[in-house]
């Protein structure tokens, strides 16, 4: 087999995993609409409208890792799928206080929860444009006096 075709079928075989592609829309229609695999930084394409973006996203990737591949570079591999569910111990006093304030706020724990670890991380596009919200818990500093 030759190395052209070899690199193909590894080609083939990265592009028929299951990446993770993600939507962006601009804030106004003019700004149209990009696509991005989350896995691979920089693999990102744009059109007018959604499936202008989305038609666009597979040369794309093709174009990101073959170029990834000519370089013997990495190319990741997908994200793993997940179910939405996360067991974790909590101490006593800590499980108390969120229960609390999701009563306070007229929601249920699990949704409390969930909206709280969304805005501690920030959105997908914060996170690449390096703007990500300040952790969970992060005290503001206090000014000298």
């Amino acid at each position: 087999m030759t190395k052209r075709r070899a690199s193909n079928e590894k080609l083939d075989e990265i592009l028929r995993r299951p990446y993770t592609i993600e939507i962006e829309y601009g804030e106004t229609p003019e700004e149209g609409v990009a696509a991005y695999v989350a896995e691979w930084p920089g693999c990102i394409t744009a059109g007018a409208t959604r499936e202008e973006a989305l038609a666009r996203i597979g040369d794309a990737m093709r174009d990101w890792a073959a170029a990834r591949l000519a370089r013997r570079q990495r190319v990741a591999e997908p994200l793993k799928e997940y179910g939405g569910t996360i067991v974790t111990r909590l101490p006593r006093s800590l499980h108390r206080d969120a229960e609390k304030r999701a009563q306070h706020e007229g929601v249920s724990l699990n949704q409390w929860v969930a909206t709280t670890l969304a805005r501690a991380i920030g959105s997908p596009a914060e996170l690449r444009r390096g703007k990500a919200r300040a952790r969970a818990g992060t005290r503001p500093r206090r000014r000298a006096s």
